[in-house]
């Protein structure tokens, strides 16, 4: 049997704690260190490394570095936030870009050239704090991880996805504030003694806020708010902007113009040095009334000197920051009016995160909400992981060893209130196409919640029903988080009820399943949530609108593409991918098949096992399975010199089976056969280029490349949509 931990997960730092008569922090690393910093690099062996020594080592890894990956878990390529951390290439030298194979609804991270998920890299720090903290307690097996109280159920299931990789089992998922109050005490109030705290949490990367009532050690969640990009990497940014404009001041030159003179080396050098040398300067202004910068340590002028080292005042310091303390007072006062809860009824402002621990944090809050309002531990940047490690401990498991408690340790259980922090909608279509959206699930909703919704069918003999759900975000936008399909076999009028039911567990992980009132049948929909899942789905709206979409498709075609997305469809909802299986892959390619059948003349289609058993055996045999090669091969002989119509039916339709497993092999054909045939130099240049590239990416088994160049170059296989050029050319039948 295993012990549980509580892990604080942060995006600059992170820490790792556990409870058994006392609650105690795992030192880490291999200078056993409270805090680790939440950096991975991955060196020139292929090997992993994590914590404050890679940090502290930032220009011998740089670019092959990842600081606050946290800011990528659950998002979108697309985010506004996501290009901005790609534009800033001196805090986020790693590659981001939206994954291989995937959607812009998810990001990769590029480390040497190969593609990392943020799920996979946070993996990476909590197996890491798991074998630091196994080495001092024994086998682990269990935690409960933190999460800032705003993140969406997509973010929550990309944490749960890292805890998978770093083979821990999840207790729970708690809202950092949450973890805050548990660490200062209020899971130990009088019986029918009630408090109302405002957790303060002003960590590396995010500023949380949240409003808990705590009632004989529950705690209930009356709201919560912050900036997920407010952080003490700002208050970093504000002090090596300054430090550096001081010192063109001082020594009248342009750091810009001496760094141009400087090897790769020596830049990596700087930022290394300037990263360090700021966030030290930023640690000694919280204790004393100045610090130095030794930039003699890491930047020479253009004579070969080094640089002079420079002082800086804790009153210039603030002057800085003050800014950004007063942008947290904002957001307090945005969320007290929000929850329509007076300042007056708060019996407490709780200090948290590391950022918290500047003089100026407190000085500013008590003077605008009273200094007997505020309260600071001697570590607040450890009150996160503390009050995980209580939870972790109070909560039952058949298979967590739990010590036993102290004769004095009573609190057996502590009983969190969870709620949900996001309003849910759907997107409903209107009758003129157009489309709204209606929410579904509200904030503030006890979890775990479940909603019942009914909706109707847009159409007469509506076969095929797409499900899009959003939620509210940060800059006042909607958020995709998921999607899927079901199908409906019967025929049905417009208007006919849909019955959905849509249920949060209590990580806010979001299930949803459907009944068709008519029939009674009852589907589990199948959700995407941004990797190969999403891509198979959005390749599926995409062709699905394709088809029904075109006035030249005659319905029979259309009948028959809908009855074979059905198929698919009903597929993947009674499979239980992974978001990132690749089966995903293999549906994604029966979709495209299908869709090029649509546009085949009758003749194609009538031979079409036959086409494709051709196409395979004359430009991909190497690819094909012996067997298979053989079958094909003997199977088109009987064709050419058979006289029986039924036969040569038979073994066509055998054909078109076994070539079906190939579908991939196919699609990459369709890009030869533009390459030779379509009349648009330009066209037909880029498809051959396409082509080259397919048939190298074959050659070194990565099938994801070859996925990711058919859905980058869609807009080429427009020119069979067209009619102009079919697949039967390829073989003499057109």
């Amino acid at each position: 049997m295993g012990k549980a931990i509580g892990i604080d997960l942060g995006t600059t730092n992170s820490v790792v704690a556990f409870k058994d008569t006392a609650v105690k922090v795992i030192q880490t690393g291999a200078n056993n260190e409270d805090l680790c910093r939440s950096c991975v690099a991955l060196d020139k062996s292929g090997q992993f490394l994590v914590g404050n020594s890679v940090y502290k080592n930032w220009k011998r890894y740089s670019p092959n570095i990842v600081v606050s990956v946290k800011r990528l878990m659950g998002t979108a390529f697309s985010d506004s936030q996501v290009q901005k951390m790609r534009a800033d290439s001196k805090a986020y030298p790693f590659g981001i870009k939206k994954p291989l194979g995937g959607t812009s609804e998810a990001v990769s991270i590029v480390l040497r050239g190969k593609e990392y998920s943020p799920e996979f890299i946070s993996g990476e720090i909590l197996k890491s704090l798991k074998r630091d903290a196994a080495t001092k307690l024994g086998d682990v097996t269990h935690a409960v991880i933190t999460v800032p109280a705003y993140f969406t159920e997509k973010q929550k299931t990309a944490t749960k996805k890292a805890a998978e990789l770093a083979g821990l089992r999840v207790q729970r998922l708690l809202a950092e504030p949450t973890a805050a109050a548990i660490s200062y005490g209020f899971d130990k109030m009088v019986p029918g003694e009630s408090k109302q705290v405002l957790v303060y949490d002003f960590g590396g990367g995010t500023f949380d806020l949240s409003i808990l009532m705590a009632v004989d050690g529950q705690f209930i969640e009356s709201g919560s708010g912050g900036d997920r990009w407010l952080g003490g990497d700002d208050i970093d940014r504000l002090l090596s902007d300054y430090v550096c404009k001081e010192i063109e001041r001082r020594d009248n030159f342009k750091l810009t113009d001496l760094l141009d003179d400087k090897t790769e080396k020596e830049k990596a050098e700087f930022i290394g040095g300037l990263k360090s040398g700021v966030e030290e300067c930023k640690k000694t202004l919280s204790q004393v009334e100045s610090a130095t910068i030794f930039f003699s340590d890491f930047l020479e002028n253009e004579d070969g000197d080094p640089v002079d080292d420079l002082v800086v005042s804790r009153t210039t310091f603030d002057s800085l920051i003050a800014p950004l303390i007063k942008r947290t007072i904002d957001l307090i006062e945005d969320l007290l009016a929000k929850t329509s809860i007076p300042m007056d009824t708060i019996d407490n402002i709780l200090l948290v995160g590391g950022s918290s621990c500047i003089p100026l944090v407190k000085s500013m809050l008590s003077e605008k909400y009273g200094a007997d309002k505020v309260l600071s531990s001697e570590k607040p940047m450890l009150a996160i992981a503390e009050g995980a490690a209580i939870l972790a401990q109070s909560l039952p498991s058949d298979d967590v060893a739990i010590l036993e408690q102290s004769a004095d340790d009573t609190d057996g259980s502590i009983g969190v209130v969870l709620t949900t922090k996001h309003q849910i909608f759907i997107q409903l279509e209107n009758p003129d196409g157009s489309h709204r959206m209606e929410k579904i699930i509200d904030s503030q909703e006890v979890l775990p919640f479940e909603a019942n919704k009914k909706f109707r069918t847009v159409t007469n003999n509506q076969k095929i029903v797409e499900l899009k759900l959003f939620t509210d975000a940060e800059n006042g936008c909607y958020t995709k988080i998921a999607s899927g399909f079901f199908t409906i076999s019967e025929n049905l009028p417009a208007m006919s009820d849909l019955n959905f039911t849509f249920n949060l567990d209590e990580d806010e992980t979001m299930t949803a399943k459907v009944k068709v009132v008519k029939s009674g049948k009852v589907t589990e929909i199948r959700l995407g949530r941004g990797q190969n899942d999403s891509s198979c789905l959005s390749e599926l709206s995409q062709k699905i609108e394709e088809v029904l979409g075109n006035p030249q498709v005659a319905d029979a075609k259309k009948a028959n593409f809908v009855g074979e997305m059905q198929q698919v469809i009903d597929t993947i909802n009674k499979n239980n991918y992974s978001p990132t299986d690749s089966r995903w892959a293999d549906h994604e390619n029966e979709i495209r098949t299908a869709n090029t059948r649509v546009f085949m003349g009758d003749k194609q289609e009538n031979n079409i096992g036959e086409i494709y058993a051709t196409i395979l055996l004359a430009n991909f045999s190497r690819f094909l399975n012996d067997v298979d090669v053989a079958e094909m091969r003997d199977a088109l002989f009987k064709i050419k010199n058979s006289s029986d119509n039924f036969e040569k039916d038979s073994l066509r339709q055998k054909l078109e089976i076994t070539a079906e497993k190939y579908s991939l092999l196919i699609h990459v054909f369709l890009f030869k056969l533009i390459g030779d045939s379509s009349n648009n130099p330009q066209v037909a240049g880029r498809a051959v280029c396409v082509y080259d590239e397919m048939v190298s990416a074959l050659d070194n088994n990565n099938v994801s490349e070859v996925n990711e160049l058919i859905r980058t170059n869609q807009d080429l296989l427009e020119e069979i949509q067209k009619g102009s050029i079919n697949i039967g050319m390829g073989v003499g039948i057109a």
